[in-house]
């Protein structure tokens, strides 16, 4: 789209601005045209004037750009702090510089780029009248020049390239697009290295006053925009970021609406600081995932999780959670059990069953225990099947079996027949938030960045939502015929679809069960039995009507469990002859009310969004379409060309204007309301505060897991060469401390040599022998001549070697030689006296 806008010469505009304001008759002011002639460029920059040395520089350097070379400064003289004259150079002036190279280089010698070349250009100081004349001017290249028509990042580029990296696209996907849009590969107007170097620009740019303070600040925008957007942070004695809880006001409405079910669990390497993540999310009344809020912890211990839990208190208007579903963290269920008085709270079955296979090293075992975990069953019949499980695999006085059964109930699902769970018993959807957040980001992002991609991720959970919403509320849906087919109307108009479709099933299921007996209580109750063949035998449910046929409970408990109704109430509606659900059988949670309210109280996806970013969408909409339908033709491209151009002319014109003045364009002057923006909210100013300093990289479980580094003597990890043992072990006294000497550099073998070893060993070669010697000996050996009555022969010219606190000599002896002492091998060689 941005490819058929024009693109100026920056070389031909700097020479007008600087024509424009010198004191010339227009007939003297030199003509862009005229620089492409050689013999009349060296007169006419020689006849330039300057209002300051930037100016000077911008257009040499504009000018430089456009006949293909670099430019770079070489000298400047200053008067004060006036400067007198300033020079610029070729950047392939003079030569290098010839070092001598090492002798173990790593890697290559750069490639020469010097060359010698006089092109020089200098302006002096006029003091008369305080302009810059162009006291010399060279163009005398002895290299080839290097014409770049575009090499510069256009606005539409800049604007492209923020927006599409935000998303989470990499950069040279976006490249590979803007490609296309430009016309195909080689079109660019700029470098891949240039793009680079402007997105880091960018990010460093927008955390110039700290990360975290920049996290604090659009923060508080978000409050200003969202009355009910809530933050909350801490701070050690340093002011350093300890703990962050933040959420707006859409995700609080959801969780009144759907926050009797809280999962929340930790996610790590999100941010550059290793903190961890805690996401509490829940179930809408689609079946889909909801995120609550986002908390960010220094550590995971149970006073920061009480913090946590406070503060969601706090955010939340105090409501408490039916249910609660974690992982086995110590701290998570010691925090929930003091904060959330009166919740259960529920051990995730997949944590449960990846903990026994660590711990137990039965497969058989592990089945049946998984399968128990799930087994929906009377209390009676789990303990039975426990004790029998146990039993078998001879496990009774195992500590982790002990311990689990201990907690059976937080995990067991016979005890959590009667528990609403909103279909959950795992951490998944938690995991899945993760994994999704995770989508596109790395372990070295900041925090600002990453509130950026939270709220895009807000974004698309809650487009679904909307979207799913309102094809539930359509009413264009078509049951089909069936026995209870005003029970299946009834459940679509007032169910979403998903939980319709479950309820459809529950409908169509109930054709295989089976009365047996109806038996009349005191009290008006009736209890119906049924029967219903499975896969795994016959089964008999037992469905109790009591209060007028008013409230119904089976002892299969999905009502309680789930929320909707099972196959056996359904065939007790059908006795009594119901065509509608009875009042008490129905979960709000699971009705499109609930739905509808949020839907038209939050009809956006994201509330708070940026005014310019909506324009722009609305135009770059737009756009797109001229694009798409101009280029078909050769007239409708051209003149479509021509009106753009105009256009693009009047609004550079009015934002130089408005910029002039200070102001900003007024929305009100959109005289179409269908192509205004809705919900527009001016961004806020930034207020100061007290800055917040960033934190330092965090040790914790989802940290990385460097590799230790081993002893270069000992090879021992945990410590090094300087601070080795064997190094520190007593030497004879006078010996010489030598500077510049490590692991890296010494032969001292990493093997500890014993001296009780047979010669036959220690002259052999492969066993070296390790020598604790003062400098006297040292340089006796190192003028030692070689033995030449053995073969193989070594000598110190084969083998150099490195003074210091331990060196390796290998040498050959004659036999009957003694071993390796020093005394007896060199008898000839003075030995200090003990101190």
């Amino acid at each position: 789209m941005f490819s058929m806008f024009r693109e100026h010469c920056e070389f031909c505009k700097h020479v007008q601005d600087i024509n424009n304001t010198n004191a010339r008759s227009e007939d003297e002011l030199p003509s862009s045209s005229d620089f492409v002639n050689p013999c009349k460029k060296e007169e006419l920059i020689s006849q330039l004037v300057f209002d300051s040395v930037e100016d000077a520089e911008k257009f040499y350097i504009a000018y430089a750009k456009a006949e293909g070379f670099d430019v770079r400064r070489r000298s400047v003289q200053k008067k004060g702090p006036t400067i007198k004259n300033r020079v610029w150079v070729c950047t392939r002036e003079g030569f290098r510089e010839k070092k001598e190279e090492a002798r173990n280089m790593l890697r290559e010698s750069k490639p020469l780029t010097r060359s010698g070349c006089k092109a020089t250009f200098r302006v002096t100081r006029d003091w008369n009248s305080g302009k810059y004349m162009v006291s010399r001017f060279l163009n005398n290249h002895n290299h080839e020049l290097h014409v770049y028509p575009k090499s510069y990042l256009s606005p539409p580029d800049k604007a492209l390239l923020s927006l599409m990296t935000k998303t989470g696209i990499k950069p040279s996907l976006v490249m590979h697009y803007l490609d296309q849009i430009a016309g195909g590969a080689g079109k660019l107007s700029f470098k891949k290295k240039t793009a680079y170097n402007w997105l880091n620009k960018l990010r460093a740019e927008r955390i110039r006053e700290g990360d975290i303070h920049t996290v604090i600040n659009k923060l508080k925008e978000s409050k200003q925009k969202d009355d009910r957007f809530f933050y909350k942070y801490c701070v050690d004695e340093e002011d350093t970021l300890t703990r962050l809880f933040w959420c707006d006001g859409s995700s609080r409405a959801e969780y009144e609406a759907f926050g009797d079910v809280l999962v929340f669990d930790s996610s790590y390497k999100t941010n550059r600081y290793l903190y961890p993540l805690v996401i509490f999310s829940g179930v809408n009344n689609h079946g889909s995932t909801c995120i609550f809020a986002a908390c960010f912890l220094q550590d995971e211990t149970i006073e920061s999780y009480q913090w946590v839990l406070q503060t969601f208190l706090e955010a939340m208007g105090g409501k408490i959670p039916e249910s609660v579903l974690t992982d086995q963290d110590a701290a998570m269920r010691s925090a929930i059990v003091s904060e959330f008085v009166g919740s259960r709270h529920r051990i995730c079955s997949w944590h449960l069953c990846r903990n026994v296979r660590k711990n137990i090293k039965k497969s058989s075992f592990c089945n049946e225990f998984c399968s128990l975990v799930d087994r929906k069953c009377s209390i009676e019949e789990f303990e039975l099947s426990w004790s029998n499980t146990v039993e078998n695999h001879n496990l009774s006085n195992n500590k982790w079996v002990l311990d689990t059964y201990e907690i059976r109930e937080r995990w067991a699902e016979a005890y959590f027949r009667e528990q609403f769970m909103c279909m959950m018993t795992t951490t998944q959807r938690a995991e899945s938030v993760n994994a999704l957040i995770k989508l596109s980001v790395e372990h070295k992002m900041t925090i600002t960045d990453f509130l950026d991609h939270y709220e895009r991720t807000l974004q698309r959970l809650r487009s679904d939502f909307i979207e799913m919403q309102k094809k539930s509320e359509m009413d264009d849906h078509d049951v089909r015929e069936s026995p209870l087919k005003c029970l299946e109307e009834h459940a679509i108009s007032i169910y979403t679809l998903k939980i319709f479709y479950m309820i459809r099933k529950e409908i169509r299921d109930e054709q295989g069960v089976v009365g047996e007996n109806r038996i009349g209580e005191a009290g008006g109750n009736q209890t119906f039995f049924y029967r219903e063949n499975k896969e795994t035998g016959v089964s008999i449910n037992k469905v109790i009507v009591g209060e007028g046929i008013s409230k119904f409970q089976c002892d299969c408990f999905k009502l309680e469990s789930e929320g909707i109704p099972c196959r056996h109430i359904i065939s007790t509606l059908k006795y009594y002859g119901m065509k509608k659900f009875p009042e008490s059988m129905l979960k709000r949670r699971w009705l499109k009310y609930p739905g509808t309210l949020l839907r038209k109280k939050f009809p956006d996806p994201i509330p708070i969004a940026n005014s310019e970013q909506q324009r722009f969408g609305k135009l770059n909409a737009e756009c797109l379409v001229l694009s798409v339908v101009s280029s078909q033709t050769e007239p409708g491209y051209s003149n479509s060309l021509r009106r753009v151009r105009d256009v693009v002319d009047t609004a550079k014109d009015e934002l130089m204007m408005h910029s002039r003045c200070g102001s900003v364009p007024s929305e009100n002057n959109v005289n179409d309301d269908n192509d205004s923006c809705d919900n527009v909210i001016q961004d806020p100013p930034i207020t100061k505060m007290k800055k917040v300093c960033d934190p330092v990289r965090n040790k914790t479980r989802g940290a990385t897991k460097f590799k230790k580094q081993k002893c270069g003597i000992c090879g021992v990890p945990g410590h090094k060469s300087t601070t080795c043992q064997l190094k520190k072990q007593p030497t004879w006294e006078g010996e010489k401390k030598y500077k510049g000497h490590n692991a890296k550099t010494s032969s001292v073998s990493k093997q500890q040599i014993n001296p009780e070893i047979p010669f036959h060993q220690v002259n052999n070669p492969q066993f070296p022998v390790n020598f604790n010697m003062p400098d006297s000996i040292v340089e006796g050996v190192l003028n030692m001549q070689p033995n030449n009555s053995v073969l193989p022969l070594f000598s110190h010219t084969d083998h150099p070697m490195v003074p210091g606190a331990f060196t390796t000599l290998l040498w050959q002896q004659q036999a009957g030689a003694a071993s390796g002492s020093v005394a007896h091998s060199f008898p000839d060689f003075p030995i200090p006296p003990p101190s």
